[in-house]
C-alpha cells in the first residue's frame, strides 16, 4: 500500500514538473538511465529541423550538443547527476547543432529524477536563447 501510494505521488511530482517544463521551453526531452532519448519528441525535431520523419527516439541528446567545451559542460552535468543520487536540477546553456549543421543556442533545464526501476533518467527542458546574457554569465558574477 505505501510503497503504491509513493509511486502514485511520485508520477504526479513528474507529470507537474514536466508540465511546468513544457511551459517554459521549445522542448522538452526525457532520456533514460543510459542518456538516450525515450521516445521522438516532436517538439525537439522541430527546433532543431529535423523534420524528414526519421525517429529520434534512442538517439543520445549529447550528439546534439556542439562538440568542445559545451559537450564537456553538458557531460560532466549529467554525469554528477548520474553519480550523486537526489541531484538538484540545473541550468546549462549550450548549442545545439541543427539538420542542417547551424548551431542554435539553447538553455537547457536539467531536471534528474529516480523512475520507478529506482533508475536515474532526466527531463530536459529546452529553450532557444532569445536574450544577450547565457545562464553561465549569470552563474559567473555570483
Amino acid at each position: 500500500e505505501r510503497s503504491d501510494v509513493q509511486s502514485r505521488l511520485g508520477k504526479c511530482q513528474l507529470s507537474a514538473v514536466s508540465s511546468l517544463l513544457d511551459l517554459m521551453c521549445d522542448a522538452v526531452v526525457e532520456l533514460d538511465q543510459t542518456l538516450l532519448m525515450r521516445e521522438h519528441f516532436v517538439k525537439f525535431a522541430g527546433l532543431l529541423m529535423h523534420t524528414s520523419g526519421r525517429s529520434l527516439q534512442g538517439s543520445e541528446l549529447r550528439t546534439f550538443v556542439r562538440e568542445g567545451e559545451d559537450r564537456q559542460r553538458f557531460d560532466e552535468a549529467l554525469h554528477k547527476s548520474r553519480a550523486e543520487h537526489g541531484a538538484l536540477p540545473g541550468l546549462l546553456g549550450v548549442s545545439l547543432r541543427d539538420a542542417i549543421g547551424n548551431f542554435v543556442k539553447v538553455d537547457l533545464f536539467h531536471v534528474p529524477y529516480t523512475s520507478i526501476n529506482g533508475r536515474i533518467h532526466h527531463l530536459i527542458g529546452l529553450r532557444e536563447e532569445r536574450d544577450a546574457v547565457s545562464p553561465d554569465a549569470c552563474w559567473s558574477r555570483a
